[in-house]
């Protein structure tokens, strides 16, 4: 038996439900800034009525559905309610192009897209060019809904509260969450029940996460991140859950005032964003006792963060496919937070070289992490068998997830980021795929070569910078490639910064030295600040 044994994510719903039926479970704030509550025995109520919804919508064990949505409570109502009757559900970013929104749902094969107003438009494009997929809109204010599509709280309420048949289990898989990667296409990480749980777990033993507790979310649920570091913990935990429409640098520590949080999770990008708002009274008046989140800040940006609000940081590593945080800041003691953390208990982490050997103290090599396919690590990779070996590898000391990032660890076994090597750009906590951008780029037909990297940003951690060789008779813009990009990528893809150069240096296999072109352009940023570079 281990610490996840028989569990769903909906039979630990069901089951603190039996013990505290009366006890608030989620608030929401909607957009509109008003306040929705339910307890426990009336979320769970909600659940049944969503898995009772998608029974009569003809979804059964194995089918997908797609929530297309900001944070709404129809994220956990509807993943509840496939690890009910053993569904699948796809979380996408509001904010996905048609293009990107329509590989996605054809890739998983989703067959109902439950989204918003804001997100009608691309989701009418998409379903169009589709057959048989419906469409279920969620209101997020109270705002007129269109007629031509199911209303998403009309259908709940019709629907009773006595659970149909349940054929979830702890080894089906409840979601795929779509995460870039080193190829033009995001791949879909296969997360069942038990890894949610073991997770959950996991994290509430690092963090101390107890039952009086309030995390407040604000992070978009469609990210690994916020429903790994705070929704599903929470649950595991028993403890309740202020769900924020999104997140608000200039109203954060006011809603955790007024919610009586204890608890949240975040980024770096966020933190910054809260440091350059202005000092006011409610920065240390909040309950907020432990904040985790993920990508450093500065030495001083640290001492600035614990001398004005008052609340304790908790660094974490981790990937959607690892699904927990295998390394954490201790709980006790110092947390040297430029550091990610040190090993949590349930996970054990090597730092590796070429040849597979471990790294000495102070090496740099790929940070990798033995667990059970599933349970503690992904299940693999959706209709990907090739990607999926090239990630995780049996070797005589078990199975392992290589993560592609490379780190060292120092002498107390702390172990510190050094950068990734699967060209992935981190941007105010989204990973995005150079190869991705560049791909795009490279269908104009303008150009004749591309190079797409990050480079360090004071608030978003990494800005998106493409440089550009263009073909010899072109007369191309700054503009023309950013419209172009912003016809084909979500908004947090475009390049901030287009460079245009004669030829990009290559290796002799003809590999571009993408570490050439980023410390070229570190020289040349400060002098050309407004994004613009013409050869």
């Amino acid at each position: 038996m281990d610490i996840v044994g028989s569990r769903t994510l909906c039979s630990t719903f069901a089951a603190h439900a039996s013990l505290w039926p009366d006890r608030m479970w989620l608030l929401f704030e909607r957009e509109d800034r008003r306040v929705l509550y339910w307890t426990w025995r009336e979320f769970l109520d909600s659940v049944h009525r969503a898995a009772n919804l998608l029974h009569s919508m003809g979804i059964r064990a194995g089918d997908v559905v797609n929530l297309h949505l900001t944070n709404h409570p129809a994220h956990p109502q509807l993943i509840l309610a496939a690890s009910h009757i053993g569904a699948v559900v796809v979380p996408t970013n509001p904010n996905s192009t048609d293009d990107e929104l329509r590989y996605l749902i054809e890739h998983s094969g989703s067959r109902i897209v439950f989204t918003e107003q804001k997100c009608l438009q691309t989701v009418r494009a998409v379903v169009a060019t589709l057959s048989d997929r419906e469409v279920v809109v969620c209101r997020t204010n109270g705002d007129q809904l269109p007629t031509e599509f199911r209303v998403y709280e009309d259908e709940l309420a019709r629907q009773t509260t006595s659970p149909p048949l349940g054929e979830g289990s702890t080894d089906r898989v409840v979601q795929l969450l779509y995460t870039s990667g080193t190829t033009s296409r995001p791949k879909g990480v296969m997360l069942t029940n038990a890894n949610f749980i073991y997770g959950g777990e996991v994290f509430r033993g690092a963090t101390g996460l107890r039952l009086e507790d309030r995390h407040i979310i604000s992070l978009p649920l469609f990210h690994a991140a916020a429903q790994c570091h705070a929704l599903w913990p929470s649950l595991v935990t028993g403890c309740s859950v202020a769900l924020m429409s999104r997140f608000s640098a200039t109203r954060f520590f006011g809603q955790a005032v007024e919610y009586d949080a204890t608890m949240a999770a975040l980024f770096g990008a966020p933190l910054r964003m809260l440091l350059n708002q202005p000092s006011r009274s409610v920065d240390s008046a909040h309950a907020i006792r432990n904040i985790t989140f993920a990508q450093s800040l500065t030495a001083e940006q640290y001492d600035e963060w614990h001398h004005r609000f008052n609340t304790p940081l908790q660094q974490l590593w981790g990937m959607t496919e690892t699904c927990s945080l295998p390394i954490m800041s201790p709980l006790v003691g110092e947390r040297r937070l430029t550091a990610m953390g040190r090993p949590v208990v349930g996970y054990v982490v090597r730092i590796v070289n070429h040849q597979g050997l471990d790294c000495d103290i102070g090496e740099s090599g790929e940070l990798i992490v033995r667990g059970i396919p599933g349970r503690s690590i992904m299940k693999g990779y959706f209709k990907d068998p090739e990607a999926t070996a090239e990630t995780i590898h049996e070797l005589p000391s078990g199975t392992w997830l290589y993560s592609g990032d490379n780190a060292y660890r120092d002498t107390d076994d702390f172990v510190f980021f050094v950068d990734r090597t699967k060209d992935l750009i981190k941007r105010s906590g989204e990973n995005i795929s150079s190869i991705e951008i560049e791909s795009v780029i490279m269908s104009m037909p303008d150009v004749q070569d591309a190079c797409v990297l990050g480079v360090p940003d004071p608030v978003r951690d990494e800005n998106v910078v493409a440089v550009i060789v263009p073909k010899s008779s072109a007369k191309l813009s700054t503009e023309d490639v950013r419209t172009y990009c912003e016809t084909k990528l979500a908004s947090f893809k475009v390049p901030q910064d287009i460079r245009f150069v004669d030829k990009l240096p290559r290796t002799s296999v003809g590999k571009i030295q993408k570490n050439v072109v980023r410390d070229e352009l570190l020289e040349t940023t400060e002098g050309n600040s407004d994004g613009k570079q013409s050869r």
